[in-house]
């Protein structure tokens, strides 16, 4: 359920751009190169990335979607192979689409909402290549135990980490478990270029297999594409690395102020934040359980909807096994593959109802507003929804 706010910005409030990138795009022009160059601002951010992760290999693209593709690609998946998913988002599921891949799920937590690593074991079968998993919303699933899981089956752990930049776990950022990490710098995110991405990993041989197809030359090696981020893109990224930390603080001080305003409430559970895990805040979220205790929810909806405020209930209502682009055959010009009839594929995986029965529970009670606020906006938008709860608890 949408409404309308008072403000526009993805960050509202928060200071995102000043000179210094007019500064950098000023060298681009004057240089006369806007496509990628290993010796500009590209090399440069990809560099700073890696050193930032303390990894290897960082890969720049024009998309995290594009290096999802890449990374798909990368962990061996094609025609007749199995990716794990998680079913609150597709994103990852459409990237093993594109490599003719059969998206697969595992449920989420009840308490996270993230991938459970009990259902991905149950999950794994002989045509399973990868476990594609998403920090959702700026909280690290147990990527350790998934990567336990991955190394003892033999297949690639590939970190979505969209929502999740500079999300410590453990002792490590979350995209450093995995085999690959996967990070957006889309507007909505942490660090933006407008679009781009970029993929992290330790090693060599799949860093080499996601720049193969991510950009090719003159005659690829592989079925490539252009998936190249400019030097313009580059060169706003590598100032906006350098401030997403600070970005990040601010938003964890708006995240304190919403979560607070959940204090006494028993029937919107908070999302748990489990021991050893980081918060970087993306999507406040909490669990709308009225109907255990006798609370209208339309009554609810009606007065989040008077705060003025930008609030959702239900998120995608259904797990993203029951979005038609995967219950019919769309890819590949509607020819079957490889969700329904793939002469590749020797499994018998099902899209059901109660495939997940965790995330089919949940989805439709998320209560969800952005929390990549100022302090000052998060403190309203906090104190709208003390109110609403008030007001709904005493209707």
């Amino acid at each position: 359920m949408p409404h309308t706010n008072k403000e526009t910005s993805t960050t509202m409030g928060v200071d995102r751009f000043d000179g210094k990138e007019l500064e950098y795009l000023s060298q681009v022009l004057n240089s006369g190169n806007l496509a990628a160059q290993h010796n500009g601002f590209h090399g440069k951010l990809e560099a700073e990335f890696a050193k930032a992760y303390g990894v290897k290999h960082a890969i720049a693209a024009n998309a995290a979607m594009s290096l999802l593709i890449s990374s798909v690609f990368a962990a061996g998946c094609g025609a007749g192979d199995e990716i794990i998913c998680d079913p609150l988002v597709q994103f990852h599921a459409i990237g093993a689409l594109w490599q003719n891949a059969h998206p697969t799920w595992a449920d989420v937590e009840a308490d996270t909402w993230l991938m459970s690593p009990e259902s991905a074991q149950q999950n794994i079968t002989p045509q399973t290549k990868a476990i594609c998993v998403t920090n959702l919303w700026g909280q690290p699933a147990e990527v350790d135990a998934l990567r336990k899981i991955a190394d003892e089956a033999k297949i690639v752990l590939i970190e979505d980490c969209a929502h999740a930049m500079f999300l410590p776990y453990k002792g490590k950022f979350a995209g450093t478990w995995g085999h690959i990490g996967v990070f957006s710098f889309c507007q909505g995110k942490h660090m933006t270029t407008g679009d781009g991405g970029m993929a992290v990993t330790d090693d060599d041989e799949l860093a080499e297999r996601i720049r193969s197809v991510t950009c090719f030359g003159e005659s690829p090696a592989h079925l490539a594409t252009v998936f190249r981020m400019t030097e313009m893109q580059a060169a706003i990224g590598l100032v906006q690395l350098e401030r997403v930390k600070g970005y990040i603080e601010e938003y964890q001080r708006a995240y304190a102020h919403l979560s607070a305003a959940l204090e006494g409430c028993d029937w919107l559970q908070p999302r748990a934040i489990k021991d050893g895990c980081g918060n970087s805040p993306y999507i406040f979220s909490c669990l709308y359980r009225g109907d255990e205790f006798g609370i209208d929810r339309g009554a609810f909806e009606q007065a989040l909807f008077e705060t003025g405020e930008i609030w959702n209930i239900g998120f995608t209502q259904v797990p993203a096994y029951k979005y038609k682009l995967f219950t019919h055959p769309m890819a590949y010009q509607d020819k079957g593959c490889p969700l329904h009839n793939c002469p590749y594929y020797e499994g018998s995986y099902e899209y059901r109802d109660g495939l997940c029965p965790t995330a089919e529970r949940i989805l439709p009670r998320l209560v969800n507003t952005n929390c990549m606020l100022s302090e000052e906006t998060a403190k309203r938008v906090a104190d709208g929804l003390r109110a609403a709860i008030e007001k709904t608890a005493t209707a």
